[in-house]
């Protein structure tokens, strides 16, 4: 889990909230399994 900042094309910037879950499989590569991005909880909103 971690926030990532991305920025657009108009140099405008948004934080965004990451989680990504790996798991290694019987082949000894390792793969995602989960993948969620997502905007911060804002209640303003």
């Amino acid at each position: 889990m971690c926030n990532v900042w991305v920025t657009g094309k108009d140099g405008t910037e948004v934080m965004v909230d990451r989680t990504w879950v790996f798991r290694k499989g019987g082949d000894g590569k390792l793969r995602i399994i989960v993948h969620k991005s997502s905007l911060p909880y804002n209640p303003a909103s």
